[in-house]
């Protein structure tokens, strides 16, 4: 039984269409980085480089929707596959969102400038962007564990553990829920400086941004789905 285990996971992960899975997840993990000097440059009121920037997390979208199609591609059906090609496919989805998120938020922030914030505020949506990074990069150290397990010689109890990271995204996701309740709440308390246009503008900002973490999440338990419920 274990030795099954081993060749589907070696299967869905080492060899092509699903090897560009990781090239894809490292899209995420750039697109986060990216999207928190978005934040941080929107904040200091530089809207040129919040527009360069912006442009740039498009341009990787598309490269991200590039590698998905080669992915898709391969799923022919002389492809023999070890996983139900739905759950790969809604794996894709969710880990494919979080760059998706990453190019909205940024591109949000082009709709209103702030001549300048109160400073909790400020403060309140950098601790998120931070956040927000850390879990995505949590996410991604789950992809890298499984890749580096296909090349070596490994166990079933090797795949078990790295799924045991999991519940550190969902920590991280969490955490990130804290700081956007917290956000919220500093934004309401300076509706009358901000008015009902900069209210609505920076609460869906906040979403926008606590969203990479929670499909952060999404795609962990997608992929756990898929890898051990096959």
């Amino acid at each position: 039984m274990a030795a099954k285990y081993e060749r589907s996971v070696i299967q869905v992960f080492g060899r092509p269409p699903f090897l560009p899975l990781e090239e894809h997840a490292k899209k995420a993990v750039i697109s986060a980085g990216m999207l928190k000097k978005t934040v941080r440059a929107y904040l200091d009121g530089d809207m040129e480089k919040v527009e360069l920037m912006a442009a740039e997390l498009g341009k990787i979208e598309e490269e991200a929707d590039y590698i998905k199609q080669t992915i898709r591609s391969g799923l022919t059906s002389s492809v023999k596959l070890p996983v139900d090609p739905k759950l790969l496919l809604n794996f894709l989805s969710e880990q494919d969102i979080i760059i998706n998120d990453a190019r909205n938020a940024a591109y949000w922030m082009k709709l209103r400038e702030y001549r300048e914030l109160p400073p909790e505020i400020r403060g309140g949506f950098l601790e998120l962007s931070e956040k927000t990074e850390e879990t995505v990069k949590k996410y991604y150290t789950l992809i890298e564990k499984l890749y580096k397990l296909v090349t070596l010689s490994f166990s079933k109890k090797q795949i078990v553990e790295a799924f045991e990271i999991v519940p550190d995204i969902e920590k991280l996701e969490h955490d990130t829920d804290k700081i956007e309740s917290r956000l919220h709440k500093q934004i309401f308390r300076n509706q009358e400086t901000l008015r009902g246009a900069g209210v609505c503008h920076l609460t869906e900002l906040v979403e926008k941004i606590g969203d990479l973490a929670d499909r952060s999440v999404s795609s962990a338990d997608a992929l756990k789905t898929m890898v051990i419920r096959r």
